[in-house]
């Protein structure tokens, strides 16, 4: 009987295998009516070349990933499936960067609110009625984390908060360096410092060689 107890309770103890962010988004990730050709539950059978760099967030030995992709290939659906990844699984600070505060709050509204209120697991998570009171278009607090959406025309919100998981969309489109400040994609990977096990994701579409970001 006391060996039963003991297995038991070693099983318990024993910590959760860690699972994919791709076979996680497979199951709970919902992809919002009007926000793509294919809403619904995402799959990631339908881009498979997502699949790499989503998955290298969950080795735990790589912290920089970098994404040079052509345009309308799905790319900004790698930080979307990451905010609903971590959200759920490892709930930390989360910075998304856009180019400016005017594409921040497009992304915001249209599709990050869009995929929290068409995914069960996320709505559950982010409509905690605390937390929802204090969340706007550019943060969305959840227990024990939040997504901070901002512009990288907007040097001072680039040095306000540490973040673990940073994810900067469209980094081509960044202004090149901001007034007195330097290049935001710097300053927001300054924010990582603190965190030995941050995140750090690059994507854009390239625009002129030797000059792209």
């Amino acid at each position: 009987m006391a060996n039963g107890f003991s297995s038991a309770l070693l099983s318990q103890l024993k910590p959760k295998p860690r699972v994919s962010v791709s076979d996680w988004c497979d199951k709970n990730r919902y992809i919002p009516t009007g926000g793509s050709p294919e809403p619904g539950l995402f799959r990631t059978s339908r881009t498979p070349y997502l699949k790499e760099p989503m998955n290298i967030f969950s080795n735990t030995t790589q912290n920089v990933i970098v994404c040079m992709f052509s345009s309308q290939v799905g790319k900004t659906e790698i930080g979307l499936n990451l905010i609903s990844y971590y959200s759920a699984n490892d709930p930390s600070p989360i910075m998304v960067l856009m180019p400016t505060d005017g594409v921040a709050e497009e992304f915001s509204k249209t599709r990050l609110q869009n995929t929290i209120e068409q995914s069960p697991v996320l709505r559950s998570i982010y409509s905690n009625k605390s937390r929802s009171d204090t969340s706007t278009i550019d943060l969305k607090v959840y227990d024990g984390g939040f997504v901070n959406i901002i512009g990288a025309n907007a040097p001072s919100k680039l040095a306000s908060k540490p973040i673990r998981i940073l994810i900067m969309d469209e980094i081509d489109r960044y202004p090149d360096n901001l007034a007195r400040e330097g290049s935001p994609i710097l300053l927001a990977i300054q924010r990582t410092t603190n965190f030995h096990n941050r995140k750090i994701l690059l994507i854009s579409t390239p625009t002129i060689a030797e000059k792209s970001n």
